[in-house]
């Protein structure tokens, strides 16, 4: 079966495997090629985070074009295999698919991203069974925290880049700060790794910040309407809202918002805000919504792996896909960059010891930003930039909407390109 994202639910992409042959003294002799490499990936093809995966089969052949099938390693020419598997968006699933990774696949590291609901299950399984594995796109507390992640100890086998919740709400207090509002915020936190991660650091920093937070409480998704956190958001006089969602619950939630004349002046909604696709039934009530933004063409980073700025990486995504850029098209490649990074300063390919060793040295500066996985803020973890930005009408673009970076605070080596606006009803 072929997933929307154009890859099958199990697919091996193999590199060079067959043996080389050479002649000698007259005689043809033939010696085996190293083993394959086995890269394990799991990811959300299907289900409501399949949003994530639109841009891995572009990657994807990103990859095959440059690689050409091998990596060198010790001045030898290894070729490697891509097993991908989907986890259909379903924790429980992820676990699994990666427990066949790594049992009966025998792969040699894994990656994998797409918040917490698919990064920490099988993070956890690549630690329980020794097994290198590095990933992206879930904040840094829901990850280690989420896994019950010790300070003092940090993990072995699993390490992880992307922005941290404190870096977040840091990023989101001076951008609403610049807005004329009442300060009341409404939090939309369900029961999962995001959510809760939220709901519990969140409201003390934007209280400490001058905000006053109304929290309803935690709810599980699918949620058949949001009528209850609108109606208390109303009451307490909740002008910006922020909370972690999907897309699709993003927009049941938008759509009770407008059905019941509420209107607040600032709405971010993690998960939800990332992509055009998940905006575009928004219509014309997309603007001003506000996203953080993780990567985009106006980021001043390279690819290590391709040599690309990142305007060359979207603009090289938009005329092969036909669709927009989003933010995680700079993730997932910069999850290859790593990868094989990672597999060509490995003293041992043959001992995964030797491979997670190489990847806890890593030091890179990627598509997303310098990943140094000794930094922290947590073991394991390595912090990437994070700005604020909206969806605001371009008159120069193709598209409905852009994402427009709007406060650049903490990182102001990224360029802004507008100023903060409240929501438009008219």
């Amino acid at each position: 079966m072929v997933s929307k994202s154009g890859i099958g639910r199990r697919t091996i992409l193999k590199g060079l495997v067959a043996g080389s042959l050479t002649t000698v003294a007259g005689q043809r002799m033939a010696f085996a090629a190293p083993r394959a490499i086995k890269i394990g990936l799991v990811m959300p093809q299907t289900g409501p985070l399949a949003f994530f995966c639109e841009h891995m089969p572009f990657v994807l052949d990103q990859v095959k074009a440059k690689m050409g099938g091998h990596f060198e390693n010790g001045g030898a020419q290894h070729p490697y295999e891509i097993i991908i598997k989907d986890s259909q968006s379903n924790p429980n699933r992820a676990a699994e698919v990666t427990q066949d990774l790594l049992l009966n696949d025998k792969v040699d590291i894994v990656a994998t991203f797409a918040t917490p609901e698919t990064v920490n299950p099988v993070s956890d399984q690549c630690e329980l069974n020794g097994v290198p594995c590095v990933s992206n796109d879930a904040p840094l507390e829901p990850y280690f925290f989420g896994r019950s992640g010790d300070p003092k100890k940090g993990f072995d086998w699993t390490y992880h880049f992307f922005f941290s919740g404190e870096e977040l709400a840091s990023s989101l207090i001076p951008f609403w700060n610049r807005l004329p509002t009442n300060k009341m915020i409404g939090g939309i936190w369900p029961n999962d790794g995001d959510g809760i991660a939220q709901s519990k650091g969140f409201p003390g920093l934007f209280t400490k910040a001058g905000f006053k937070v109304t929290d309803p409480g935690r709810f599980d998704m699918p949620a058949s309407d949001y009528n209850a956190q609108i109606a208390a958001f109303k009451a307490a006089g909740c002008e910006i809202v922020t909370g972690v969602v999907p897309p699709p619950e993003m927009t049941t939630f938008w759509n009770g918002c407008a059905q019941q004349g509420y209107k607040p002046k600032a709405v971010y909604m993690g998960k939800a805000l990332e992509f055009p696709a998940a905006i575009a039934p928004m219509g014309a009530r997309a603007a001003g919504l506000t996203t953080e933004v993780w990567w985009s063409p106006t980021a001043p980073f390279k690819s290590s792996f391709t040599g690309q700025s990142s305007k060359d990486l979207a603009d090289a995504y938009e005329k092969s896909s036909g669709r927009q850029w989003s933010q995680p098209l700079g993730f997932r490649h910069s999850l290859f960059e790593v990868i094989f990074d990672v597999l060509k300063r490995a003293q041992d390919l043959d001992k995964a010891a030797s491979i997670r060793d190489a990847l806890k040295a890593t030091k890179l500066d990627t598509i997303v930003g310098p990943i140094d996985f000794s930094k922290g803020p947590f073991p394991n973890c390595a912090l990437t930039p994070l700005v604020i930005g909206q969806w605001l009408k371009s008159p120069n673009s193709k598209y409905p909407f852009d994402i427009v970076v709007v406060d650049n605070t903490n990182f102001p080596n990224i360029p802004v390109a507008g100023t903060p606006q409240v929501i438009s009803y008219g």
